[in-house]
């Protein structure tokens, strides 16, 4: 693929309070993302590259989807070659046809950027239900689409009042894009915001490729993507099922950390009095469940 990619992101929401069904922590639903991709274009060879926090990932790249399925709130963000604006996606035929439609939406928010320039093409659009009600699309030297009636939170950028300056645009198309999120849904993809949640999606390789590498590490398992950078699979991944609810995945731990130290202290009783072999493992266990906290919160 030659040229800029401009990588799409679409909010399907029918919760009426989006960051809340973020912010209850849902899991990546492979399932979930099979499907959809499945009945989007059967054809497609379908290849799982990891499971992550999508806010915290690199963008996908040609031939790559990000998908997240959660109660009342779902979201695909991909490449979309030759896009022009946002208005045309439900306009898109042959293998994105359906894009817009397969999942059942009060409101579908969508968004467009250009990863690496800031000035390149961005933008954000709202249909509620299938009528389109306002979609801005434009580089920083032309305004592309122009539709519908601004938004409220567009009032400081068409003030002039942001960092953004000179003879073109006078504010950053890119940082339209991600002021709309923030409006829309009550979230940011910034990280250091206060809006900042985790968006924990599955993601897909649809060009054939070979399933990613596996690569030891000293306590983990990373995958190796086409997309670059190492991506960390969901624990448990080697007995995941897309299609059985919960396989293969225990009960998260609710046991409050002080709960789980006081647990290895038992544990470490235990141990000694039933032998060295048994006071391993439940070092073992209670550090992999330390080091698993401290990766889902970033400490």
């Amino acid at each position: 693929m030659t040229g800029p990619q401009h990588v799409v992101t679409l909010w399907f929401v029918t919760a009426a309070e989006p960051r809340k069904v973020l912010t209850a922590e849902p899991r990546a639903d492979r399932g979930f993302a099979r499907k959809f991709l499945s009945q989007l274009n059967p054809s497609w060879p379908l290849t799982h590259i990891g499971d992550f926090d999508m806010n915290r990932s690199a963008p996908p790249g040609p031939d790559e989807f990000y998908i997240g399925g959660y109660p009342g709130l779902s979201v695909v963000q991909t490449v979309i070659p030759e896009l022009a604006t946002l208005s045309q996606l439900p306009e898109l035929t042959g293998a994105w046809r359906g894009l817009t439609t397969l999942i059942p939406a009060a409101d579908l928010y969508a968004t467009v950027h250009t990863p690496g320039d800031p000035d390149g093409l961005a933008g954000a659009a709202h249909w509620a239900g299938r009528r389109l009600k306002r979609s801005f699309c434009a580089t920083r030297d032309t305004i592309i689409e122009d539709e519908g009636l601004p938004e409220p939170f567009e009032a400081r950028f068409w003030e002039g009042t942001t960092d953004a300056r000179g003879i073109q645009l006078s504010f950053l198309p890119s940082e339209f894009a991600l002021a709309a999120v923030e409006y829309w849904l009550g979230v940011s993809l910034t990280e250091g915001s206060d809006l900042a949640v985790d968006v924990p999606v599955a993601a897909f390789a649809v060009d054939g490729r070979p399933a990613p590498r596996q690569v030891p590490t000293e306590d983990r398992t990373w995958f190796t993507t086409g997309a670059g950078s190492p991506t960390a699979p969901a624990d448990g991944d080697d007995d995941y099922d897309d299609y059985a609810a919960d396989a293969g995945t225990p009960a998260p731990d609710t046991r409050t950390t002080p709960e789980l130290l006081r647990g290895a202290v038992v544990s470490v009783g235990r141990g000694v009095r039933s032998g060295f072999r048994m006071l391993q493992d439940g070092a073992h266990a209670i550090g992999d469940e330390v080091r698993r906290r401290a990766r889902n919160t970033g400490r």
